[in-house]
């Protein structure tokens, strides 16, 4: 009877050993599934910024915009311009607003990922007009 009772004590012993790495192994999983997430959502942010940034270096020091752009492939949207990358999108904002003085240009360029937006980079360029004394 005793001997019965020491193998049952023991099948529970297993049983409960099983279950508890069952649980562990679960929750790694979900653990490791959420850094894959993270980790690609932290390489599109990444990979918008430094185009982002070449692209705001590069209207900074255009005088056609709008040809800059359609270089680089956007396509022009409901008065932005909209560039599809690797797991992420682009959109370009201009606006444009002319003095007597000159000419001021602000962009902003935002990377959108699954309808959440990434980065905003906003960037100002004055252009001066000649003006006679």
């Amino acid at each position: 009877m005793k001997n019965r009772s020491r193998a049952n004590a023991l099948l529970v012993e297993l049983l409960l050993v099983i279950f508890f790495f069952m649980i562990s192994a679960a929750i790694l999983v979900q653990v490791f599934a959420d850094a894959k997430l993270k980790s690609r959502t932290a390489k599109a942010t990444n990979a918008s910024m430094l185009e982002a940034q070449n692209i705001a270096e590069d209207l900074y020091a255009a005088e056609d915009p709008d040809a800059v752009l359609a270089s680089y492939g956007f396509a022009a949207e409901d008065g932005s311009w909209v560039l599809e990358k690797d797991g992420y999108l682009l959109k370009v904002t201009l606006q444009e607003e002319t003095t007597e003085t000159g000419e001021l240009r602000t962009y902003e360029i935002a990377g959108v990922k699954d309808g959440e937006t990434l980065l905003a980079l906003p960037s100002t360029r004055f252009i001066p007009k000649e003006v006679s004394p």
